[in-house]
Order: structure tokens, then sequence, then C-alpha cells
């Protein structure tokens, strides 16, 4: 499972520059007075660790971050700030910059340096981008390799994620590289390519359900695949299946027993059965291939008493709950969730960090529900454990920050006393 080490911000809006957090490899949690910046951080954590920044491109910011697996580590300074530019190269950027009054064009230009290490192979490699060009270099031999240059002008969208991939692809398909690094490169896609995003604290996330979409093309031989959607792994591929046997027809129906957080869902709600319907939204053929997009999942539920609901007729906490153990299938590594235990029973917060499992997670509550669920063995897990969200005057400015060493170890004596829990003594140290 790929994991965030630690993150820090050099310049990103109104952050304290020199901000560094370390994270614990289990449970983060943020803590902070509302417009502190927590949900900022949060989506924050998610662009590092899906090493996609394109939420920002038209903002400057310089970052630097770590991620880690079994399989090694990667560590990425990532640079987005405007540049001028004049002239007929100017002229490319006159979408998206602005112009002076000297006619000079400022557009953001993205910077990526990113240093890879392979564990099993002691593989290592320095990437360094500017925009759509960059260079690789092979940084484990007895003397560095020759650097070699990549282009990156087919990417529609720069992310130093792809940026890394693509690169990497371009250098192992070079006739001249030996030995070929096939392997090390599949093992750097669960690094650099995850796929993650903020698990919001309202229905958000919920009502993207039923926009969720996913095409499938047939050739005349009958064989299906997927091309582009949204819809999570295991859903996609039960469709898959049924888009094999029933091609072309009006919807599509999947049982509890072959969604998985469907049938998560419905033991959790105490509910009998449930089923999503999933629509053709749109058909054609071209050629060869025939193609067809399905989306606007709905479901339904059938209570023990004989009656049946669909997902609309849900409670606020019952919604939640059936989006959060979506979107546990899709955060495969890392779960980002913002206000977690909002409407939730007691009894279904507890079986949301059961659903964590060995997941690292970054949770925000002004609940204290959630914080008493967590465990600690000692002050230095304390310590990475809590991120400290703030304003600090003159100026004025985010400040984000672990807790203390002194603070961390006065928390944790007075946690192993075990007479407050632990949302009480946060309060009572000033903590929260």
């Amino acid at each position: 499972m790929v994991k965030l080490n630690w993150l820090q911000v050099n310049r990103f809006r109104s952050v304290k520059p020199g901000t560094r957090l370390t994270f614990n490899p289990g449970y983060n949690v943020l803590l902070g007075q509302n417009g502190t910046g927590k949900t900022t951080l949060l989506n924050l954590v998610a662009a590092a660790v899906k090493s996609d920044f394109s939420e920002y491109k038209e903002e400057e910011f310089d970052l630097s971050y770590e991620l880690a697996s079994d399989k090694g580590t990667v560590t990425f300074s990532v640079r987005n700030e405007n540049r001028a530019f004049s002239g007929a190269e100017g002229a490319s950027f006159r979408k998206l910059g602005e112009l002076s009054p000297e006619g000079m064009i400022f557009s953001p230009v993205l910077s990526v340096t990113a240093v890879v290490s392979i564990k099993q192979t002691g593989l290592q490699i320095k990437l360094d981008t500017e925009g759509k060009r960059g260079s690789l270099l092979r940084m484990d031999g007895p003397t560095p390799g020759e650097p070699f240059e990549i282009d990156l002008s087919d990417l529609a969208e720069l992310t130093p994620g792809f940026a890394l991939f693509y690169g990497l692809s371009q250098w192992e398909a070079n006739a001249s590289v030996v030995p070929k690094p096939s392997s090390e490169i599949a093992e750097l896609g669960e690094l650099i390519l995850s796929g993650v995003e903020r698990f919001d604290e309202s229905l958000e996330y919920f009502n993207n359900l039923g926009r969720l979409h996913v095409t499938f093309y047939r050739r005349t031989d009958g064989s299906v695949f997927p091309g582009r959607g949204t819809f999570d792994i295991p859903t996609g591929m039960q469709l898959r299946g049924l888009a094999q046997k029933k091609w072309g027809a009006d919807r599509y129906v999947l049982t509890d027993a072959q969604i998985h957080f469907l049938n998560r869902t419905i033991q959790l709600l105490d509910i009998e059965s449930a089923e999503a319907i999933i629509e053709l939204q749109d058909s054609s053929k071209q050629g060869q291939f025939a193609f067809m997009r399905l989306g606007g999942m709905r479901f339904y539920f059938s209570h023990r008493g004989g009656w049946k609901i669909s997902e609309k007729m849900l409670s606020y906490g019952q919604k939640r709950m059936l989006a959060f153990m979506h979107y546990l299938d899709t955060a495969r590594s890392v779960v980002i969730a913002d206000e977690l235990v909002n409407g939730l029973h007691h009894r279904w917060i507890r079986s949301c960090f059961e659903a964590i499992e060995q997941r690292q997670a970054f949770l925000t509550s002004q609940n204290p529900l959630l914080l008493d669920y967590l465990n600690f063995q000692s002050p230095e897990e304390v310590r990475s454990a809590f991120v400290l969200c703030g304003w600090e005057k003159g100026p004025e400015q985010m400040v984000w920050e672990n807790m203390s060493e002194e603070a961390a170890r006065d928390f944790f004596d007075s946690y192993k006393v075990g007479f407050q829990q632990v949302g009480e003594l946060l309060q009572s140290k000033g903590l929260w």
C-alpha cells in the first residue's frame, strides 16, 4: 500500500512557508477551528498522493513530498511559477496567461524533480522536467549515467506522476537502454498513479454516484474491453461481464452479491438485499468497433418486512454510509475523509474504522466521537498522528504543524492513565 511519509510546503496560498508535516502510516487527524485550512490540507494531501496538481495549475506553489510502499520510495519536488514569454513563444500561452502592459505573457510553468528508489533491485532514477521537456538520469551505478532526454508534449495534462511514468516508458522503449527496467516501471505504477480524492463532509460524493459512467467497446469477434470511465474497478469488471453477455441492453442489474461495497452496506444498515441498476446512455458503431456508454447508477433496497426503497429514500446517515463504503472500494491505499462521522451512529463509526483496515487515513472531525476510536502506543505516535491547524498573526498566515515533542509526551502520559477520552484530553490541554 502507498503511504505519504511527509509533505513540505515552501509556497502555497497563505500557508506559512517552510511548513513540514510528518505523517503517521495509520491515522492522521487534522485539528483546528473552522477556517484554518483543514479541508485545504486534505485536498493537498490528495493531490500529493496521486501526484496530480492540475487543480492548482493556475496557481503558484512550491511543494515537496515523499510517497512510499513496500516496493520503494519516490520523493517529489514540484514547483509551479509564472514565467514571462514574448513574441511567438508568448502567443501559445495567451489563453492561459495574463498580458502585461509591456506585451509580455505571464503563464504558469510546472517544474518537477523526482528521485525514485526501488528496494528489490536498488534502482535509483532522477527525473527533471520543466514544462514539456525533461530528462532522466540513472543514479544507482558506480558513476552517474548519461541523461536521457524525454518529450512530454503528447501529454494533454502534465502531472508529476504521469510525467515520471511516461518518461520512464520512453526510456524503457529506447534501444540503447540496457538492462530494461520493465519490472521496476510496472511497480512504480502503484506508487505514482494512485487514484484518490477527498470524501466530503456532506453528500457530494453520494450524489456523484449517479454520475459515474463507463464506455465499453466490442470488436467484431464479440470480445468486449473497457474504455474511459469513472466506475470503481470491481464494479467496472462486473459490468464488463454483463456487457459481454447482453450487449446493447437498456439496463444492467448488479446485486449486492456481485458488488462488494453494496454487500457491506446492507450488512451495516441491516437491510435484506440491494441491487444497482446501470442504464444504457449512448451507443453507436464505427467501423469494426461498436461502443456503448453506461451510467446513471441507481440503487434499490429490500427490507425484511417486504418493502422496497430507492437510495433517495435513505436517511442522511445511510446515504453517507453507502457513499463511504463505495469510497473505500476506490481508495485502495489512502483514505482522505472530511468530517467522516457526520450523521453516523456510533456503531457505524466503529465499522468505518474497521473497514479502513491497514490504509493510511487523513481525517477531520469537530465531533469527539471520531477521536475516541484512536489508540496510541508511544509519544512519537501521538506526535505524528495529529496535525494542528491554526492562524498566525503578523503576517496573517495559516500554520499547520505536528504536535511538539513536549506536548506529545504530556498527552501520552495522561492518555495512559485512562481517565479521559482522547477528545477530552485534547481540549483540556488546549490542543483542540
